[in-house]
């Protein structure tokens, strides 16, 4: 079942039960966790705790599937969400609170889909795009790391971006970039480790 829901103008339109929603996408939940913002922010505490309750379950499917060690740390993060969801509704959610947990799965997703792929052995020629986004979910997120670390890590993208942009144009520039950016991408999974 896909998720049935859009966000127009920061308001949530539900056309199915939150809890049947499907996660397969990690887009998707990562919509969902960026409306558990939204809504405390609006102060809508009805709708917070549904999102919240639905969030939770979505942290927990994607930590089921990720076969490696940040699935542990995302499934810690899932219960810290399911805390959340009583206080939502008598409106008590802090911004700061939910907001680093938010940053702080988002940096979990992308590393832990970085991983997967890493360990899968699968070659990173025609992953460009899956490798982008990914990465991209580990720089909205790592501002929670605060400014050293965040810093620290923020370079480690760029840089592995950087690689991504020239293995995207093929050839032998290609297969001669891949050690470099697995290299460089086991070096960014291996900081986050560290540091959540």
């Amino acid at each position: 079942m896909g998720i049935h829901k859009f966000v127009r103008s920061g308001f949530l339109v539900f056309g199915l039960f939150l809890s049947q929603f499907s996660f397969a996408q990690t887009a998707d939940l990562i919509r969902l966790l960026d409306s558990a913002t939204s809504l405390q922010a609006k102060g809508d505490k009805d709708n917070l705790a549904k999102v919240l309750t639905s969030a939770a379950s979505g942290v927990e499917a994607q930590a089921g599937e990720t076969k490696n060690s940040f699935g542990k740390k995302l499934l810690s993060q899932a219960g810290l969400l399911k805390q959340l969801i009583p206080l939502a509704s008598k409106g008590l959610v802090q911004k700061n609170a939910l907001g680093k947990i938010v940053s702080t799965i988002k940096v979990l997703l992308g590393a832990g889909k970085i991983s997967s792929l890493l360990g899968s052995g699968s070659s990173l020629i025609g992953q460009a795009a899956g490798l982008k986004s990914n990465l991209g979910l580990i720089q909205a997120g790592m501002s929670v790391l605060g400014s050293g670390s965040g810093q620290k890590l923020g370079t480690l993208v760029s840089t592995a971006l950087g690689t991504v942009g020239k293995m995207e144009k093929g050839g032998i520039a290609a297969k001669a970039t891949e050690p470099l950016l697995k290299n460089q991408l086991t070096g960014i999974t291996d900081t986050i480790k560290n540091l959540l």
